[in-house]
């Protein structure tokens, strides 16, 4: 999990982390913010917090040293700011065992803006296959041949499409949520013929009783 000065997000994301049900699994932090956030991250096995000192890293860097951490088999991209199932690990897993494909994810899925209440169902229909980076799951040994290229913003893209891997979107849309605010790392242009406005219930619907959580984290401008 790249991460920078985004301390508010940290207890969010690691709390949807120790939910899900996958037994065997780890959270690699990879921080490089003005001031370290070790205080936020609490003392167990399976969550390890690496501090990066010096200049501030792109994200393509932080992924790679995050790739080279990790311990199991199966690299799981977990972003500080966006909200997953409590399944989302084994529905990534089991996507990535049953297609055999390189690299599994989503091409289909839902953006909300808990300041302005506002959500979008956002579909691609390019030519090449893609997933979105925050939803991307491959095996450690494909990264190992072709590693995140050691940029800023597009490095999940640029992974996707320069490794000639067999890329696989699949279905399960209601497992990821991609949170829209004023500290994204890329700019969301949500007026292009990729993006749709849904209603808010359907956000609603998918996040719950986790709703709360982001409203509260994001003053409304409604």
């Amino acid at each position: 999990m790249p991460t920078a000065n985004r301390q508010r997000f940290i207890p969010t994301a690691i709390n949807l982390f120790l939910r899900q049900d996958y037994p065997e699994r780890e959270l690699v932090i990879i921080d490089d913010g003005e001031h370290s956030i070790a205080d936020l991250v609490p003392e167990q096995p399976n969550i390890r917090y690496v501090r990066l000192d010096g200049p501030k890293s792109v994200t393509g860097r932080k992924r790679n040293i995050a790739c080279g951490e990790a311990k199991g088999d199966i690299i799981v991209h977990w972003d500080d700011d966006d909200w997953y199932a409590p399944d989302w690990v084994s529905l990534q897993v089991n996507m990535l065992q049953q297609t055999k494909a390189d690299i599994v994810g989503l091409s289909k899925l839902y953006f909300y803006a808990p300041d302005t209440g506002k959500c979008w169902r956002y579909a691609y229909y390019g030519a090449r296959e893609w997933v979105a980076g925050a939803t991307m799951a491959y095996r450690k040994k494909f990264w190992e041949k072709r590693p995140f290229k050691e940029i800023q913003i597009g490095e999940d893209n640029e992974f996707a499409w320069r490794s000639g891997g067999k890329v696989y979107p699949h279905a399960y849309r209601d497992g990821f949520v991609s949170i829209i605010h004023n500290r994204n790392t890329s700019r969301k242009q949500t007026s292009n013929e990729y993006w749709n406005i849904c209603g808010f219930e359907t956000i609603k619907n998918v996040l719950k009783d986790d709703l709360v959580i982001y409203q509260e984290l994001f003053p409304t401008t409604r």
